[in-house]
């Protein structure tokens, strides 16, 4: 075997003996009577289908496509783990005081889990199939997209100078050329006086009134506020509309699935939380940095 058969055999090994089985993975394609095929025998020991199977499972969706390109090559590498694992008996290493201590560990974290995995399994088949529909219906103005405009204005100190704008485009001036004129508004003189989106809230009280009642291509009054004298031209309106149930609903049922499994679990460990005897001694981590 060369270096790269080493590498991918050893990443196997280790993937298979840590992953969680219950990703979201692709299922193993067999025939129906794979699981009961002898695919190899170690020594008193055999290899199943089965054991393929759940080795699979095991690993995650990179790991998977590498095995379904050498199927072979897998089934060598559970050879070598059962040849390792006879090695290990055959030391002692099953009766090793940290060993021992490691697969409780190891048996422990498989066991919280499974149980974890159920209790997603069963949130999920709790849920109600409308969920997602009765959220749509009750947060309507979560999926309305804002009003907004489109406009360019000019402002100016003086109500003089102002009346002058409006003279001038009203006689034929271009609006652009004259914002970077006179326009005192640094943000958008350099741009004629545009400004791409605005929507409903962004500006004052009296530019808002005055921009979102005009139609594309109008021409404002002038338009006092805090700021001093404005003039509007408008160049677009979209209205509020809401977004169709279908197109937001795959993002609707996941986070209400997510947010649903997060407290469902934390009821379940609450729950078994205050049926246990818990103790925990107070100051014993008090010297732990």
């Amino acid at each position: 075997m060369g270096p790269r058969g080493l590498v991918f055999t050893a990443f196997l090994l280790l993937v298979a003996a840590g992953a969680d089985a219950h990703g979201d993975k692709q299922a193993l394609e067999q025939p129906p009577d794979f699981d009961t095929r002898v695919l190899a025998r170690v020594n008193d020991a055999v290899i199943t289908g089965r054991d393929f199977h759940r080795a699979f499972d095991a690993l995650g969706a990179d790991q998977q496509l590498m095995v379904r390109r050498n199927v072979r090559k897998f089934l060598e590498t559970l050879v070598q783990r059962e040849v390792l694992y006879q090695a290990a008996l055959r030391a002692g290493l099953d009766r090793d005081p940290d060993v021992i201590a490691r697969l409780a560990d190891i048996r422990r974290a498989v066991l919280s889990q499974e149980l974890l995995h159920r209790e997603r399994a069963e949130a999920a088949r709790a849920a109600p199939p409308d969920a997602a529909r009765r959220y749509y219906d009750a947060h309507r103005e979560e999926f309305t997209t804002t009003e907004r405009i489109s406009v360019s204005h000019i402002l100016v100190k003086t109500r003089e100078e102002a009346d002058a704008v409006v003279a001038r485009l009203r006689g034929g001036a271009d609006f652009a050329a004259l914002a970077q004129e006179v326009s005192r508004d640094d943000a958008s003189r350099d741009r004629g006086g545009r400004i791409p989106v605005v929507y409903r809230g962004q500006m004052s009280r009296e530019l808002e009134a005055a921009a979102f009642a005009l139609t594309p291509g109008q021409l404002s009054g002038v338009v006092q506020d805090a700021d001093g004298y404005h003039v509007l031209v408008l160049h677009g309106h979209v209205p509020a509309a809401p977004t169709p149930f279908e197109s937001v609903r795959t993002s609707i049922e996941r986070r209400l699935a997510a947010t649903q499994l997060d407290q469902h679990l934390k009821d379940v460990i609450a729950t078994l939380a205050r049926q246990a005897h818990i103790e925990m001694t107070e100051g014993a981590l008090g010297d732990v940095r």
